[in-house]
């Protein structure tokens, strides 16, 4: 007989930050993976440009491409990381939600709500991009890319601000843990924002001067790009430490659920 015979059964358990860490090392196991294989085995072609002018480091669409396994290994991470994303998604939502904010709860909710559509819409972009490659065809996938971007910023610029509004209402002190996380998310949102710029910089530089070395220049702001926006979504492991994702069997009748409670 079991100890608990009269209780929900506990089917599935697994910690919230868990899932944060394998939606974090799988997109970054295929950009290092991706970069590094192209530039051992398709160095030239990878960093062939339309200007023919020499490159050390290959932009992600170029380490991607349609180099194999490249393109094989970078679609899959991308596909079995969405799946926790958008749980992640809909849990901070719950998350932000949560908190009241008496008369400004509208406008407060209206933002979670906006924050989360956004994070979704960038995951959605994010598998959009990577399954249309701009060889098959262009103008999507610059589509994707922008749609990807703005989402990316909106969503960080309204986490941050949804963040501390809600948990510094009515006087209320960010906690030691709640404090590390705005902080990292400030400074991976300023890597981010900083980088992406300088990355426009080079890019147009290499456009329209087809300089030595530049194009890879807008390569590695690429890479710290990505890895700074991997590194803000996995500021959810100090937002959900000690926090796990529980499914149960379904309550049978109510004196069960007040055993429960």
């Amino acid at each position: 007989m079991y100890a608990n015979q009269g209780l929900p059964q506990s089917l599935f358990k697994v910690s919230i930050p868990k899932i944060t860490t394998i939606s974090c090392i799988l997109p970054m196991f295929a950009t290092t993976f991706c970069v590094t294989y192209s530039i051992i085995n398709n160095f030239e072609q990878s960093t062939l440009t339309h200007c023919q002018v020499y490159n050390f480091l290959p932009s992600i669409s170029a380490a991607i491409g349609d180099f194999r396994p490249q393109v094989y290994v970078w679609r899959l991470c991308i596909a079995l990381h969405s799946g926790p994303r958008f749980l992640l998604a809909m849990i901070y939502y719950g998350f932000h939600t949560t908190i009241k904010l008496g008369r400004s709860n509208e406008h407060y909710m209206t933002l979670a709500a906006v924050s989360s559509l956004s994070h979704i819409t960038e995951i959605v972009a994010l598998l959009g991009l990577s399954y249309i490659s701009s060889s098959d065809n262009f103008g999507i996938h610059k589509l994707f890319f922008i749609t990807f971007m703005l989402c990316a910023y909106v969503h960080m610029v309204l986490t941050m601000i949804i963040f501390y509004w809600g948990r510094t209402q009515n006087g209320r002190q960010l906690t030691y843990m709640e404090s590390k996380s705005f902080k990292w998310k400030k400074i991976l949102f300023g890597i981010n924002l900083g980088v992406f710029l300088l990355a426009m910089y080079f890019y147009n530089q290499h456009m329209n001067y087809c300089q030595n070395n530049v194009y890879s220049y807008f390569a590695f702001c690429e890479y710290i790009v990505i890895f700074s926006n991997i590194g803000y979504h996995g500021t959810a492991i100090l937002d959900f430490k000690p926090q796990s994702l529980l499914v149960q069997a379904p309550v049978k009748n109510y004196s069960e659920l007040e055993e429960v409670l």
